[in-house]
């Protein structure tokens, strides 16, 4: 049976509600939900977005093999805020960005200032240091070499 208008506005205000969740959690990775279709099943809707918040979670992760389209509504219920949360925390792990890449994650503090984080396995400033040598000088007035070897780089 067709909805009506007001059927509609009802189902389209509840489905926003799932997207305002799902963009909270989306907003470290840089993404944003997206809009819910006029006219699909709310549960559908969720489903969607379970499964593309799914794919952002690491390798290893215990809701990484839960295939949420096959899931019942009271079942997806219960795992929805948990996926939810460790999908936000999943973007603030180092193990998450490739190695040699950074990802920028913006948050907006409650006084409404932007912060810039970066996240990555390997810090900038590594690419700047100089590799580091370790150097023995023969002092010809005591005879021996300076630094004197330590007990422990004897053996």
């Amino acid at each position: 049976m067709p909805m009506n208008r007001e059927q509609l506005l009802q189902a389209h205000a509840s489905a926003r509600v799932y997207q305002e969740r799902y963009d909270k959690a989306f907003a470290p990775w840089g993404m944003r939900a997206p809009e819910p279709v006029v006219g699909e099943p709310i549960d559908d809707y969720r489903r969607k977005l379970a499964v593309k918040a799914k794919k952002l979670l690491p390798d290893g992760n215990e809701l990484k093999p839960v295939q949420f389209k096959a899931l019942e509504n009271d079942v997806l219920e219960v795992f929805e805020p948990r996926l939810l949360k460790e999908c936000k925390e999943a973007a603030y792990r180092a193990d998450s960005v490739p190695l040699g890449e950074m990802r920028r994650v913006e948050e907006v503090d409650g006084n409404g200032m932007k912060i810039v984080k970066w996240i990555g396995q390997r810090s900038f400033v590594h690419d700047f240091t100089i590799p580091g040598r370790r150097a023995r000088i023969w002092d010809d007035h005591s005879k021996s070499w300076y630094p004197p070897q330590s007990p422990r780089s004897v053996a």
